[in-house]
């Protein structure tokens, strides 16, 4: 049996128990900062609404032509898609029915977390640092709210969109350019309200 000793005796392991130390250190870091923001959001969306429909499921909403007995949930539906960077969320992760509670914010943003598998997810100390970045890049609000433009455009193979992806495939580059990615992302932050 391996003892935790010797995963510094390795500079691979060393290297990739840092990675995951600092991605930790940085989710930690916009965790308040995500939930703020979506927490204004949905409070800014129900504002505007002025009503709650709990009839409605993901799977009608989500369908164009479906309008909501209420004229509810059409409304909140163009209200999250229009700030979509890419104007296509992730239906999977999302639970409609739940839009209006306490916890709406957080099925909200987890429209804009593109990959699978955040259904379950009920805040974002649950969601990984993946799944924020997702959150903070999908979504167009955060344009306004930090000191550097979060996205350049569309990513493609080669050129990922911003800084935040270089961060989150950093795991793969040496240690010194994921301190630097890491430390220009945690210098650059600005929140304004």
């Amino acid at each position: 049996m391996a003892s935790l000793a010797g995963v510094f005796k390795e500079k691979e392991r060393t290297n990739w128990l840092k990675a995951w130390l600092a991605l930790d250190i940085a989710k930690l870091g916009f965790e308040n900062f995500v939930t703020s923001e979506s927490q204004n959001f949905h409070d800014h969306i129900y504002d505007q609404v002025r009503s709650t429909c709990t009839s409605c499921t993901t799977e009608n909403v989500r369908k164009k032509n479906f309008i909501c007995p209420m004229q509810i949930c059409n409304e909140v539906r163009e209200k999250i898609m229009s700030e979509h960077r890419y104007n296509s969320g992730s239906w999977n992760n999302t639970d409609a029915q739940e839009w209006q509670t306490n916890r709406g914010y957080c099925e909200i943003a987890k429209f804009y977390i593109q990959t699978d598998g955040y259904a379950a997810k009920t805040s974002f100390q649950e969601i990984d640092f993946n799944g924020v970045v997702s959150y903070m890049l999908n979504c167009k609000r955060f344009e306004s709210l930090l000191s550097f433009p979060i996205t350049t455009g569309k990513p493609t193979t080669h050129m990922p969109a911003c800084l935040l992806y270089k961060v989150r495939t950093a795991v793969s580059l040496t240690q010194a350019m994921f301190v630097w990615y890491f430390f220009c992302i945690c210098s650059n932050i600005s929140i304004s309200y």
